[in-house]
């Protein structure tokens, strides 16, 4: 089994190595999204895409890898913790920066959101086209209030 792991263990390697630059470039992203440095924003992504890649690719690698051993993925994990615990341990680790690398890019995501929602709402206000403004009436039911709607009546 250990001479069939080498081809994984270099796959798990790069795989962490490139999920910690992909973290790093994450971080970078967050600071560059809350300062609004757009300018800064198209080299990180430039610098994601190839890592990108790079991790779809090992993970194809990865998948061929274990259709080649013959095993389900749950056994094949039970064997690797009995008989190779460092190699369980790289793959946790793999596994654990690859959680982080989705929490950093669902935060960055929310941010880029609401930046977008702001902007979306700011160009309309600019153009004329913003939303009326809603309130509620004396019996309860919510009316969109105009330029030209009568909010009180003598």
């Amino acid at each position: 089994m250990a001479s069939d792991l080498t081809k994984l263990i270099k796959l798990l390697k790069e795989d962490s190595k490139t999920l910690s630059e992909l973290e790093q470039l994450l971080q970078t992203e967050r600071q560059c999204l809350e300062e609004n440095a757009l300018d800064r924003l198209d080299t990180i992504n430039h610098q994601k895409h190839p890592l990108l890649v790079h991790m779809e690719a090992n993970g194809r690698a990865r998948r061929e890898w274990l259709h080649e051993s013959k095993l389900p993925l749950p056994r094949f994990l039970d064997l690797l913790a009995a008989k190779a615990p460092p190699v369980m341990d790289l793959y946790r680790q793999c596994e654990s920066k690859l959680q982080q690398v989705h929490k950093l890019n669902e935060v960055n995501g929310r941010i880029l959101a609401t930046s977008q929602l702001r902007v979306t709402k700011l160009l309309s206000i600019i153009r004329g086209q913003h939303k009326h403004n809603h309130i509620y009436g004396k019996n309860g039911s919510e009316k969109a209030v105009g330029y030209s709607h009568v909010l009180a009546q003598a």
